[in-house]
Protein backbone atom coordinates (compact mmCIF):
# COMPACT_ATOMS: atom_id res chain seq x y z
CA UNK A 1 0.00 0.00 0.00
CA UNK A 2 1.72 3.51 -0.91
CA UNK A 3 1.41 5.58 1.80
CA UNK A 4 2.05 9.37 2.44
CA UNK A 5 5.72 9.78 4.67
CA UNK A 6 5.13 11.41 7.61
CA UNK A 7 7.16 13.12 10.68
CA UNK A 8 6.69 14.80 14.00
CA UNK A 9 6.72 18.39 13.26
CA UNK A 10 4.51 20.51 15.40
CA UNK A 11 3.57 24.22 14.07
CA UNK A 12 6.43 26.52 14.84
CA UNK A 13 6.17 30.22 15.29
CA UNK A 14 8.35 32.02 12.24
CA UNK A 15 9.09 34.49 14.79
CA UNK A 16 11.26 33.72 17.98
CA UNK A 17 9.50 33.62 21.51
CA UNK A 18 11.29 34.04 24.77
CA UNK A 19 8.75 31.48 27.19
CA UNK A 20 8.13 28.15 25.31
CA UNK A 21 5.08 26.50 26.61
CA UNK A 22 4.38 24.27 23.62
CA UNK A 23 6.58 21.24 24.17
CA UNK A 24 5.72 19.95 27.93
CA UNK A 25 9.40 21.06 29.19
CA UNK A 26 9.81 20.88 32.43
CA UNK A 27 12.54 22.79 34.53
CA UNK A 28 11.80 20.33 37.32
CA UNK A 29 14.66 19.51 39.69
CA UNK A 30 17.75 19.69 37.16
CA UNK A 31 18.88 23.08 38.59
CA UNK A 32 19.12 21.87 42.02
CA UNK A 33 21.14 18.73 40.95
CA UNK A 34 24.41 18.74 43.15
CA UNK A 35 27.49 19.53 41.44
CA UNK A 36 28.53 15.59 41.78
CA UNK A 37 26.09 14.79 39.25
CA UNK A 38 28.62 16.10 36.58
CA UNK A 39 31.70 14.85 37.49
CA UNK A 40 33.31 12.00 36.35
CA UNK A 41 31.82 12.17 32.50
CA UNK A 42 35.15 12.09 31.11
CA UNK A 43 34.80 8.31 30.97
CA UNK A 44 31.45 7.63 29.81
CA UNK A 45 32.03 9.85 26.97
CA UNK A 46 35.05 7.70 25.80
CA UNK A 47 33.30 4.41 26.56
CA UNK A 48 30.35 2.62 24.99
CA UNK A 49 27.86 3.34 28.02
CA UNK A 50 25.70 -0.12 29.54
CA UNK A 51 22.46 0.60 30.80
CA UNK A 52 22.38 -2.33 33.32
CA UNK A 53 22.64 0.20 36.47
CA UNK A 54 19.89 2.74 35.45
CA UNK A 55 17.48 -0.06 34.76
CA UNK A 56 18.46 -1.49 38.73
CA UNK A 57 17.57 2.11 39.38
CA UNK A 58 14.63 2.33 37.68
CA UNK A 59 13.10 -1.03 39.14
CA UNK A 60 14.05 -0.03 42.96
CA UNK A 61 12.04 3.10 42.17
CA UNK A 62 9.17 1.74 40.75
CA UNK A 63 8.71 -1.48 42.91
CA UNK A 64 9.56 -4.20 39.60
CA UNK A 65 12.07 -6.49 38.72
CA UNK A 66 15.28 -5.22 36.96
CA UNK A 67 14.32 -7.35 33.66
CA UNK A 68 11.04 -6.10 33.08
CA UNK A 69 12.51 -2.09 32.79
CA UNK A 70 13.88 -1.77 29.23
CA UNK A 71 15.85 1.19 28.84
CA UNK A 72 14.83 3.15 25.65
CA UNK A 73 15.81 6.35 23.65
CA UNK A 74 12.80 8.16 25.25
CA UNK A 75 9.62 7.26 26.26
CA UNK A 76 8.48 7.44 22.44
CA UNK A 77 11.57 5.21 20.73
CA UNK A 78 9.78 2.59 23.13
CA UNK A 79 6.44 3.05 21.74
CA UNK A 80 7.84 2.27 18.26
CA UNK A 81 9.46 -0.65 19.44
CA UNK A 82 6.26 -2.29 20.96
CA UNK A 83 4.27 -1.59 18.26
CA UNK A 84 7.33 -3.02 16.18
CA UNK A 85 6.82 -6.24 18.52
CA UNK A 86 3.25 -6.35 18.57
CA UNK A 87 2.91 -6.00 14.33
CA UNK A 88 5.44 -9.22 13.84
CA UNK A 89 2.51 -11.23 15.03
CA UNK A 90 1.49 -10.94 11.56
CA UNK A 91 -2.00 -8.61 12.93
CA UNK A 92 -1.91 -5.06 11.14
CA UNK A 93 -5.03 -3.60 13.63
CA UNK A 94 -4.06 -1.73 16.46
CA UNK A 95 -6.58 0.48 18.38
CA UNK A 96 -6.73 3.98 20.40
CA UNK A 97 -8.09 7.09 21.26
CA UNK A 98 -8.61 10.13 19.54
CA UNK A 99 -7.08 12.74 20.09
CA UNK A 100 -3.92 11.83 21.70
CA UNK A 101 0.13 11.27 20.71
CA UNK A 102 0.47 11.77 17.15
CA UNK A 103 3.81 9.52 17.06
CA UNK A 104 1.12 5.98 17.27
CA UNK A 105 -0.21 6.94 13.85
CA UNK A 106 3.74 7.72 12.49
CA UNK A 107 5.02 4.41 14.22
CA UNK A 108 1.92 2.30 12.97
CA UNK A 109 2.59 4.03 9.48
CA UNK A 110 5.62 3.25 9.29
CA UNK A 111 5.63 -0.39 10.47
CA UNK A 112 2.61 -0.90 8.12
CA UNK A 113 -0.11 -1.09 11.17
CA UNK A 114 -3.70 0.12 10.77
CA UNK A 115 -5.26 2.21 13.72
CA UNK A 116 -8.71 2.25 14.54
CA UNK A 117 -9.46 5.09 16.50
CA UNK A 118 -12.20 5.69 19.71
CA UNK A 119 -13.29 9.37 20.44
CA UNK A 120 -12.61 10.90 23.85
CA UNK A 121 -12.07 14.46 23.46
CA UNK A 122 -13.71 14.86 26.82
CA UNK A 123 -15.92 13.09 30.01
CA UNK A 124 -15.38 10.01 31.12
CA UNK A 125 -12.86 7.35 29.12
CA UNK A 126 -15.57 5.37 26.76
CA UNK A 127 -14.31 1.93 28.18
CA UNK A 128 -17.35 0.07 26.70
CA UNK A 129 -16.91 1.64 23.14
CA UNK A 130 -13.39 1.19 23.47
CA UNK A 131 -13.47 -2.27 24.15
CA UNK A 132 -15.73 -3.95 21.82
CA UNK A 133 -13.21 -1.98 19.31
CA UNK A 134 -10.97 -4.73 20.14
CA UNK A 135 -11.18 -7.86 18.39
CA UNK A 136 -9.41 -11.02 17.29
CA UNK A 137 -7.72 -9.02 14.59
CA UNK A 138 -5.95 -6.58 17.18
CA UNK A 139 -2.27 -6.67 17.88
CA UNK A 140 -2.21 -3.88 20.33
CA UNK A 141 -4.49 -1.39 22.21
CA UNK A 142 -2.94 1.92 22.91
CA UNK A 143 -4.38 3.87 25.96
CA UNK A 144 -2.65 7.46 27.26
CA UNK A 145 -2.85 8.76 30.96
CA UNK A 146 -2.76 11.37 31.43
CA UNK A 147 -3.88 12.08 28.26
CA UNK A 148 -2.24 14.28 25.42
CA UNK A 149 -3.26 16.79 24.78
CA UNK A 150 -5.93 16.48 26.74
CA UNK A 151 -4.91 15.67 30.50
CA UNK A 152 -7.45 13.51 31.05
CA UNK A 153 -7.19 10.35 33.20
CA UNK A 154 -8.59 6.57 32.19
CA UNK A 155 -8.97 5.07 35.86
CA UNK A 156 -6.99 1.78 37.27
CA UNK A 157 -10.36 -0.24 37.17
CA UNK A 158 -10.87 0.73 33.20
CA UNK A 159 -6.94 0.15 32.80
CA UNK A 160 -7.75 -3.37 34.03
CA UNK A 161 -11.20 -4.46 32.00
CA UNK A 162 -9.15 -3.17 28.54
CA UNK A 163 -6.27 -5.38 29.74
CA UNK A 164 -9.06 -8.18 30.35
CA UNK A 165 -10.20 -7.32 26.98
CA UNK A 166 -7.01 -7.90 25.65
CA UNK A 167 -5.84 -11.21 26.95
CA UNK A 168 -9.44 -12.87 25.95
CA UNK A 169 -8.56 -11.77 22.01
CA UNK A 170 -4.66 -12.56 22.54
CA UNK A 171 -3.39 -8.79 21.80
CA UNK A 172 -1.48 -6.54 23.94
CA UNK A 173 -2.18 -3.62 25.88
CA UNK A 174 0.67 -0.16 26.06
CA UNK A 175 -0.28 2.40 28.29
CA UNK A 176 1.23 5.39 27.98
CA UNK A 177 2.26 6.72 31.41
CA UNK A 178 4.67 9.90 30.43
CA UNK A 179 2.85 12.13 32.38
CA UNK A 180 2.09 10.16 35.44
CA UNK A 181 3.79 12.01 38.12
CA UNK A 182 1.80 15.01 37.78
CA UNK A 183 -1.87 12.92 38.19
CA UNK A 184 -3.47 12.00 41.73
CA UNK A 185 -3.19 8.64 40.81
CA UNK A 186 -0.15 5.85 39.40
CA UNK A 187 -1.60 2.70 38.24
CA UNK A 188 1.99 1.40 37.74
CA UNK A 189 2.07 -1.63 40.24
CA UNK A 190 -0.96 -2.94 39.40
CA UNK A 191 -0.56 -2.47 35.48
CA UNK A 192 2.93 -4.83 36.11
CA UNK A 193 0.93 -7.54 37.88
CA UNK A 194 -1.38 -8.19 34.72
CA UNK A 195 -0.15 -10.73 31.65
CA UNK A 196 0.73 -8.50 28.08
CA UNK A 197 1.18 -5.24 29.56
CA UNK A 198 3.13 -2.57 28.51
CA UNK A 199 3.96 0.59 30.31
CA UNK A 200 5.72 3.77 28.48
CA UNK A 201 7.22 5.95 31.43
CA UNK A 202 10.31 8.63 30.81
CA UNK A 203 12.59 11.15 32.39
CA UNK A 204 11.58 13.96 29.83
CA UNK A 205 8.59 15.48 31.85
CA UNK A 206 8.69 15.23 35.74
CA UNK A 207 12.64 15.00 36.09
CA UNK A 208 13.21 17.95 33.26
CA UNK A 209 15.17 15.92 31.35
CA UNK A 210 13.95 15.61 28.14
CA UNK A 211 17.06 16.82 26.17
CA UNK A 212 19.01 13.54 27.15
CA UNK A 213 16.53 11.75 25.59
CA UNK A 214 16.14 8.79 28.16
CA UNK A 215 12.67 6.60 28.39
CA UNK A 216 11.73 3.08 29.31
CA UNK A 217 9.17 0.27 28.75
CA UNK A 218 8.07 -1.60 31.73
CA UNK A 219 6.75 -5.14 30.20
CA UNK A 220 4.81 -7.43 32.74
CA UNK A 221 6.66 -10.09 31.18
CA UNK A 222 10.57 -10.30 31.20
CA UNK A 223 10.45 -12.53 28.33
CA UNK A 224 8.91 -9.81 26.47
CA UNK A 225 11.28 -6.96 27.81
CA UNK A 226 14.00 -8.92 25.85
CA UNK A 227 12.17 -8.79 22.71
CA UNK A 228 11.93 -5.26 23.16
CA UNK A 229 15.89 -4.61 23.24
CA UNK A 230 16.55 -7.34 20.29
CA UNK A 231 14.76 -4.49 18.41
CA UNK A 232 17.33 -1.61 19.41
CA UNK A 233 20.57 -0.98 18.41
CA UNK A 234 23.59 -1.93 21.02
CA UNK A 235 23.58 1.47 22.28
CA UNK A 236 20.63 3.91 21.83
CA UNK A 237 21.07 6.43 25.06
CA UNK A 238 24.28 7.79 25.61
CA UNK A 239 26.36 7.53 28.81
CA UNK A 240 26.08 10.91 29.86
CA UNK A 241 21.79 10.57 29.33
CA UNK A 242 21.71 7.74 31.53
CA UNK A 243 24.24 8.49 34.11
CA UNK A 244 22.50 11.43 34.75
CA UNK A 245 19.34 10.20 34.49
CA UNK A 246 20.19 7.73 37.74
CA UNK A 247 22.01 10.06 39.69
CA UNK A 248 18.74 12.18 38.86
CA UNK A 249 17.36 9.06 40.76
CA UNK A 250 19.31 9.09 43.69
CA UNK A 251 19.60 12.82 44.09
CA UNK A 252 16.95 14.73 43.29
CA UNK A 253 13.78 12.99 44.07
CA UNK A 254 13.01 15.47 47.00
CA UNK A 255 13.62 18.11 44.20
CA UNK A 256 11.61 16.64 41.97
CA UNK A 257 8.59 16.24 43.98
CA UNK A 258 8.63 19.74 45.46
CA UNK A 259 8.60 20.29 41.59
CA UNK A 260 5.32 18.44 41.28
CA UNK A 261 3.48 20.07 43.58
CA UNK A 262 4.72 23.92 42.67
CA UNK A 263 3.03 22.66 39.04
CA UNK A 264 -0.07 21.03 40.26
CA UNK A 265 -0.14 24.45 42.07
CA UNK A 266 0.11 26.64 39.42
CA UNK A 267 -1.45 24.37 37.28
CA UNK A 268 -4.94 25.57 38.78
CA UNK A 269 -3.85 28.80 38.29
CA UNK A 270 -3.72 28.26 34.79
CA UNK A 271 -7.10 27.11 34.22
CA UNK A 272 -8.02 29.76 36.29
CA UNK A 273 -6.37 31.98 33.90
CA UNK A 274 -7.92 30.89 30.87
CA UNK A 275 -11.26 30.53 32.38
CA UNK A 276 -10.82 34.76 33.20
CA UNK A 277 -9.73 35.25 29.73
CA UNK A 278 -12.60 33.89 27.90
CA UNK A 279 -11.63 30.17 27.29
CA UNK A 280 -12.59 26.50 28.80
CA UNK A 281 -10.30 24.94 30.77
CA UNK A 282 -9.71 20.76 30.82
CA UNK A 283 -9.70 18.84 33.60
CA UNK A 284 -6.06 18.05 33.14
CA UNK A 285 -3.81 16.05 35.08
CA UNK A 286 -0.61 16.52 33.45
CA UNK A 287 2.15 19.13 33.02
CA UNK A 288 -0.25 21.53 30.98
CA UNK A 289 -3.66 22.76 30.41
CA UNK A 290 -5.86 22.16 27.54
CA UNK A 291 -7.79 24.92 26.43
CA UNK A 292 -10.48 25.76 24.24
CA UNK A 293 -11.12 29.12 22.86
CA UNK A 294 -12.71 31.28 19.92
CA UNK A 295 -10.48 31.65 17.71
CA UNK A 296 -7.79 29.96 18.78
CA UNK A 297 -5.45 30.59 16.15
CA UNK A 298 -5.46 33.99 16.07
CA UNK A 299 -4.64 33.81 20.12
CA UNK A 300 -1.95 31.16 19.28
CA UNK A 301 -0.59 34.10 17.21
CA UNK A 302 -0.85 36.88 19.75
CA UNK A 303 1.11 34.90 22.20
CA UNK A 304 3.83 34.42 20.45
CA UNK A 305 4.23 37.90 19.32
CA UNK A 306 4.23 38.96 23.26
CA UNK A 307 7.31 36.24 23.51
CA UNK A 308 5.02 33.00 24.62
CA UNK A 309 4.63 30.13 22.47
CA UNK A 310 1.53 27.81 23.25
CA UNK A 311 1.01 24.37 21.10
CA UNK A 312 -1.58 24.68 18.40
CA UNK A 313 -2.93 21.77 16.70
CA UNK A 314 -3.27 20.78 12.82
CA UNK A 315 -5.95 18.86 12.58
CA UNK A 316 -9.41 20.29 11.69
CA UNK A 317 -11.17 18.98 14.81
CA UNK A 318 -8.66 20.70 17.41
CA UNK A 319 -8.50 24.03 15.80
CA UNK A 320 -10.24 25.39 18.89
CA UNK A 321 -7.76 24.25 21.21
CA UNK A 322 -4.49 25.24 22.44
CA UNK A 323 -2.33 23.18 25.10
CA UNK A 324 -0.22 25.51 27.60
CA UNK A 325 2.58 23.62 29.11
CA UNK A 326 2.44 24.87 33.06
CA UNK A 327 5.57 27.71 34.02
CA UNK A 328 7.13 26.52 36.45
CA UNK A 329 8.62 29.72 37.90
CA UNK A 330 6.49 32.72 39.18
CA UNK A 331 7.88 34.97 36.63
CA UNK A 332 7.38 32.73 33.72
CA UNK A 333 3.66 32.35 35.41
CA UNK A 334 3.57 36.53 34.91
CA UNK A 335 4.66 36.36 31.50
CA UNK A 336 2.24 34.19 30.33
CA UNK A 337 -0.59 35.93 32.41
CA UNK A 338 0.46 39.03 31.01
CA UNK A 339 0.45 38.18 27.21
CA UNK A 340 -2.55 36.09 28.25
CA UNK A 341 -4.38 38.99 28.99
CA UNK A 342 -3.00 41.47 26.63
CA UNK A 343 -4.27 39.03 23.98
CA UNK A 344 -7.72 38.60 24.64
CA UNK A 345 -8.13 42.47 26.59
CA UNK A 346 -9.28 40.69 29.87
CA UNK A 347 -8.13 42.46 33.24
CA UNK A 348 -7.06 39.96 35.56
CA UNK A 349 -5.38 40.36 39.24
CA UNK A 350 -2.01 39.55 38.78
CA UNK A 351 -2.00 38.45 42.62
CA UNK A 352 -4.20 35.48 42.17
CA UNK A 353 -1.86 33.57 40.35
CA UNK A 354 0.87 33.68 43.48
CA UNK A 355 0.34 31.11 46.29
CA UNK A 356 -2.55 28.45 46.41
CA UNK A 357 -5.36 31.06 47.74
CA UNK A 358 -6.36 34.39 46.50
CA UNK A 359 -5.89 37.19 49.53
CA UNK A 360 -8.83 37.03 51.60
CA UNK A 361 -10.44 38.73 54.32
CA UNK A 362 -8.20 41.72 53.81
CA UNK A 363 -9.57 45.32 55.42
CA UNK A 364 -6.50 48.13 55.77
CA UNK A 365 -7.42 51.34 57.28
CA UNK A 366 -7.28 54.52 54.65
CA UNK A 367 -4.32 56.53 54.53
CA UNK A 368 -4.90 60.31 54.78
CA UNK A 369 -5.00 62.14 51.56
CA UNK A 370 -2.10 64.12 50.49
CA UNK A 371 -0.26 64.90 47.83
CA UNK A 372 2.44 62.76 48.70
CA UNK A 373 2.60 59.81 51.04
CA UNK A 374 1.97 60.51 54.57
CA UNK A 375 4.72 58.44 56.49
CA UNK A 376 3.16 59.71 59.91
CA UNK A 377 -0.41 57.66 58.78
CA UNK A 378 -0.18 54.21 60.15
CA UNK A 379 -1.74 51.05 57.62
CA UNK A 380 -3.35 48.79 59.81
CA UNK A 381 -4.05 45.52 58.18
CA UNK A 382 -5.64 41.94 59.22
CA UNK A 383 -5.37 39.01 56.63
CA UNK A 384 -7.18 35.63 57.75
CA UNK A 385 -7.24 32.75 56.00
CA UNK A 386 -7.79 28.86 57.16
CA UNK A 387 -3.88 28.60 56.99
CA UNK A 388 -3.07 31.73 58.60
CA UNK A 389 -3.41 35.07 60.78
CA UNK A 390 -1.71 38.04 60.27
CA UNK A 391 -2.33 41.21 62.02
CA UNK A 392 0.14 43.96 60.91
CA UNK A 393 0.30 47.64 61.80
CA UNK A 394 2.75 49.61 59.61
CA UNK A 395 4.26 53.35 59.37
CA UNK A 396 6.38 53.76 55.90
CA UNK A 397 8.35 56.39 57.20
CA UNK A 398 9.41 55.85 61.25
CA UNK A 399 12.55 54.97 63.04
CA UNK A 400 12.88 51.01 62.10
CA UNK A 401 10.64 49.88 65.56
CA UNK A 402 9.42 46.45 64.67
CA UNK A 403 8.11 44.10 66.95
CA UNK A 404 7.82 40.91 64.72
CA UNK A 405 6.13 36.95 65.61
CA UNK A 406 5.49 34.60 63.01
CA UNK A 407 6.83 31.55 64.82
CA UNK A 408 9.82 30.92 62.56
CA UNK A 409 12.88 32.34 64.91
CA UNK A 410 14.75 33.20 60.89
CA UNK A 411 12.03 34.91 59.52
CA UNK A 412 11.40 37.46 62.39
CA UNK A 413 15.01 37.83 62.26
CA UNK A 414 15.22 38.83 58.64
CA UNK A 415 11.76 40.96 58.99
CA UNK A 416 13.47 43.02 62.04
CA UNK A 417 16.51 43.53 59.44
CA UNK A 418 14.09 44.56 56.93
CA UNK A 419 12.61 47.29 59.10
CA UNK A 420 15.16 48.43 60.89
CA UNK A 421 17.48 49.28 57.40
CA UNK A 422 14.61 50.35 55.92
CA UNK A 423 13.04 52.61 58.61
CA UNK A 424 9.73 51.39 58.38
CA UNK A 425 7.98 50.24 61.78
CA UNK A 426 6.46 47.76 61.60
CA UNK A 427 4.38 45.29 64.01
CA UNK A 428 3.66 41.76 62.43
CA UNK A 429 2.38 38.76 64.37
CA UNK A 430 0.93 35.54 62.84
CA UNK A 431 -0.51 32.42 63.69
CA UNK A 432 0.19 30.13 61.17
CA UNK A 433 -0.30 26.07 60.51
CA UNK A 434 3.90 25.54 61.64
CA UNK A 435 2.57 22.12 62.53
CA UNK A 436 2.00 21.73 58.79
CA UNK A 437 5.19 23.08 57.69
CA UNK A 438 6.45 26.51 57.09
CA UNK A 439 5.10 27.45 53.48
CA UNK A 440 1.79 28.93 54.33
CA UNK A 441 3.24 31.44 57.15
CA UNK A 442 6.46 32.64 54.59
CA UNK A 443 4.20 33.28 51.82
CA UNK A 444 1.17 34.73 53.79
CA UNK A 445 3.27 36.76 55.40
CA UNK A 446 5.11 37.81 52.70
CA UNK A 447 1.48 38.74 50.65
CA UNK A 448 0.15 40.50 53.67
CA UNK A 449 3.05 42.79 54.08
CA UNK A 450 3.42 43.92 50.70
CA UNK A 451 -0.41 44.29 50.61
CA UNK A 452 0.25 46.97 53.56
CA UNK A 453 3.08 48.91 51.78
CA UNK A 454 1.24 49.08 48.69
CA UNK A 455 -2.24 50.23 50.82
CA UNK A 456 0.64 52.80 52.39
CA UNK A 457 2.16 54.35 49.23
CA UNK A 458 -1.47 54.46 47.92
CA UNK A 459 -1.30 56.35 44.54
CA UNK A 460 2.55 56.36 44.77
CA UNK A 461 2.39 59.80 44.61
CA UNK A 462 5.60 61.79 45.34
CA UNK A 463 8.54 59.21 45.51
CA UNK A 464 11.52 58.39 43.44
CA UNK A 465 9.90 55.40 42.80
CA UNK A 466 12.89 53.02 42.30
CA UNK A 467 15.42 51.80 44.43
CA UNK A 468 18.70 49.97 44.27
CA UNK A 469 21.17 48.95 46.65
CA UNK A 470 24.21 46.92 47.52
CA UNK A 471 24.77 45.34 50.89
CA UNK A 472 27.16 42.78 52.41
CA UNK A 473 27.24 40.54 55.27
CA UNK A 474 31.28 39.10 55.99
CA UNK A 475 31.88 37.11 52.85
CA UNK A 476 27.83 37.09 51.12
CA UNK A 477 27.03 40.50 49.30
CA UNK A 478 23.33 40.53 47.35
CA UNK A 479 21.97 43.16 45.16
CA UNK A 480 18.20 44.53 45.34
CA UNK A 481 17.16 46.71 42.35
CA UNK A 482 13.07 47.59 42.43
CA UNK A 483 10.98 49.46 40.74
CA UNK A 484 7.41 50.17 42.36
CA UNK A 485 5.53 50.42 38.96
CA UNK A 486 2.30 48.71 39.84
CA UNK A 487 3.35 45.91 37.84
CA UNK A 488 4.77 42.59 39.89
CA UNK A 489 7.70 40.96 38.49
CA UNK A 490 10.03 39.15 40.68
CA UNK A 491 13.35 37.67 39.69
CA UNK A 492 14.51 36.31 42.61
CA UNK A 493 18.09 34.11 42.77
CA UNK A 494 19.18 33.86 46.45
CA UNK A 495 21.50 30.59 45.51
CA UNK A 496 21.25 29.02 48.67
CA UNK A 497 22.67 25.87 49.08
CA UNK A 498 20.97 24.38 52.76
CA UNK A 499 17.78 22.40 52.72
CA UNK A 500 17.19 24.51 56.26
CA UNK A 501 18.31 27.59 57.52
CA UNK A 502 16.97 27.42 60.78
CA UNK A 503 13.22 26.34 60.94
CA UNK A 504 12.71 28.04 57.68
CA UNK A 505 13.30 25.85 54.07
CA UNK A 506 15.87 27.81 52.20
CA UNK A 507 13.12 27.69 49.19
CA UNK A 508 10.66 29.50 51.13
CA UNK A 509 12.81 32.43 51.57
CA UNK A 510 13.09 33.00 47.84
CA UNK A 511 9.05 32.22 47.63
CA UNK A 512 9.02 35.06 50.26
CA UNK A 513 10.46 37.70 47.92
CA UNK A 514 8.49 36.54 45.08
CA UNK A 515 5.19 36.75 47.19
CA UNK A 516 5.77 40.25 48.41
CA UNK A 517 7.13 41.34 44.50
CA UNK A 518 3.34 40.54 44.04
CA UNK A 519 1.26 42.21 46.30
CA UNK A 520 3.32 45.49 46.33
CA UNK A 521 3.54 45.35 42.87
CA UNK A 522 6.64 46.09 41.97
CA UNK A 523 9.79 45.14 39.35
CA UNK A 524 11.75 43.13 42.05
CA UNK A 525 15.35 41.92 41.35
CA UNK A 526 16.97 40.65 44.12
CA UNK A 527 20.61 38.83 43.37
CA UNK A 528 23.00 37.19 45.73
CA UNK A 529 26.33 38.09 43.87
CA UNK A 530 29.28 35.70 46.08
CA UNK A 531 29.04 34.10 49.20
CA UNK A 532 29.57 30.69 51.16
CA UNK A 533 27.44 30.97 54.31
CA UNK A 534 23.65 30.79 53.44
CA UNK A 535 22.33 32.64 56.87
CA UNK A 536 24.37 35.61 55.58
CA UNK A 537 23.40 34.99 51.82
CA UNK A 538 19.59 35.00 52.71
CA UNK A 539 20.58 38.03 55.42
CA UNK A 540 22.45 40.11 53.48
CA UNK A 541 19.41 40.04 50.63
CA UNK A 542 16.76 41.27 53.08
CA UNK A 543 19.02 44.27 53.97
CA UNK A 544 19.85 45.11 50.62
CA UNK A 545 15.97 45.30 50.11
CA UNK A 546 15.51 47.16 52.93
CA UNK A 547 18.18 49.87 51.58
CA UNK A 548 16.26 49.88 48.15
CA UNK A 549 13.16 50.33 49.72
CA UNK A 550 13.97 52.86 51.32
CA UNK A 551 15.07 54.64 48.44
CA UNK A 552 12.36 54.14 46.21
CA UNK A 553 9.87 55.47 48.82
CA UNK A 554 11.43 58.75 49.59
CA UNK A 555 10.10 62.00 48.78
CA UNK A 556 10.32 63.30 45.38
CA UNK A 557 7.73 66.26 44.33
CA UNK A 558 4.82 65.89 44.06
CA UNK A 559 3.83 64.38 40.76
CA UNK A 560 3.41 60.05 39.91
CA UNK A 561 6.72 59.31 38.38
CA UNK A 562 5.60 57.98 35.86
CA UNK A 563 5.13 59.16 32.13
CA UNK A 564 1.48 57.55 31.75
CA UNK A 565 0.31 59.51 34.97
CA UNK A 566 -0.65 56.56 36.76
CA UNK A 567 1.04 53.66 38.82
Amino acid sequence: MQRDNQSYRPPEYDGEVQLALNRNESDAALSEFPVKIIAGFEQRVCRYPSFEKLQNSIANWIGSNADQVVVTNGGDEGIDRVIRNCLNSGKRKLVTHSPSFEMFDIYSHNAGGEIEKVDWLDGEFPVQQFVDAIDEQTALAIVVSPNNPTGLVVSTEDLKTIAGRCREVGCKLLVDLAYVEFSATDPTRTLMELPGVFLIRTFSKAWGLAGLRVGYVVASDAAEAQELRALAGPFPVSGVSLETARQSLESACDSMTRNLERVKSHRSQVKRLVTECGGEAFDSQGNFVFAKFSGASELWQSLAENGVGVRKFASPELSDFLRITVPVKVANMLHLARAMTKATACEFDLSKIVGSEELSAVAAAPIAESESTDSAQPTELSRRTKETDILIRLELRGEGKCDISTGIGFLDHMLTALAFHSRMNLDLKCKGDLHIDDHHTAEDCALALGTAISDALGERKGIKRFGYAYAPLDEGLARTVLDLSGRPWPEIHLDLKREMIGTIAAENLTHFFQSLAMTLKCSLHVDVLRGDNDHHKAEAAFKSLALALKAAISPSGNDIPSTKGVL
